[in-house]
């Protein structure tokens, strides 16, 4: 991967958005294909693109919401890696305030938007959001998924700030 400069980037970057209502549900997306499995919203970030404009992109392209700058916050991250080897990072914002009824945009990967509270989640979830909707909820800010399994009680467990739960 390359950036405009023509600088190597280094580990892919994936952007997710995180919209979350007072009800308890969160919104997912999913392909046209019967057997895909439900995602967060999400997206690789462009080179030469900072994280918070991806998630305002994602939030156009993806979901047809309006939101600003302000209204974006990290929520997570995920240092993942997958079973042939390659490895991933992913940035997940939450979106406190959107403007517009999700539904889904221009992106082709996305046929599909569909609320599902947290206590019920899909079984086809993705694994790398299942784990990062369960970490956010219990307010932690980093995890290893798919790294060496006998070592993941050793991932140091990074708290976000007092007062700015999930639940808030």
């Amino acid at each position: 991967m390359v950036n405009d400069a023509g600088l190597g980037m280094g580990l892919p970057v994936d952007v997710h958005v995180l919209m979350w209502r007072v009800d308890g549900s969160v919104l997912l997306c999913r392909a046209t294909e019967s057997d895909s499995p439900w995602r967060l919203p999400w997206s690789e970030l462009d080179g030469g693109e900072p994280a918070i404009e991806a998630v305002l992109r994602i939030a156009d392209e993806t979901l047809s919401v309006m939101t600003m700058a302000a209204h974006v916050w990290l929520a997570h991250v995920a240092h993942h890696r997958f079973i042939g080897g390659g490895e991933r990072l992913g940035l997940f914002f939450r979106l406190t305030h959107w403007s517009g009824m999700p539904t889904p945009g221009t992106d082709p990967r996305v046929s599909r938007l569909q609320w599902h509270h947290l206590n019920a989640l899909p079984e086809s979830l993705a694994a790398l959001d299942r784990e990062a909707l369960a970490r956010w909820q219990d307010n932690d800010m980093y995890s290893e998924l798919g790294w060496n399994p006998q070592r993941v009680c050793a991932v140091p467990r990074l708290r976000g700030i007092a007062g700015a739960r999930a639940s808030s």
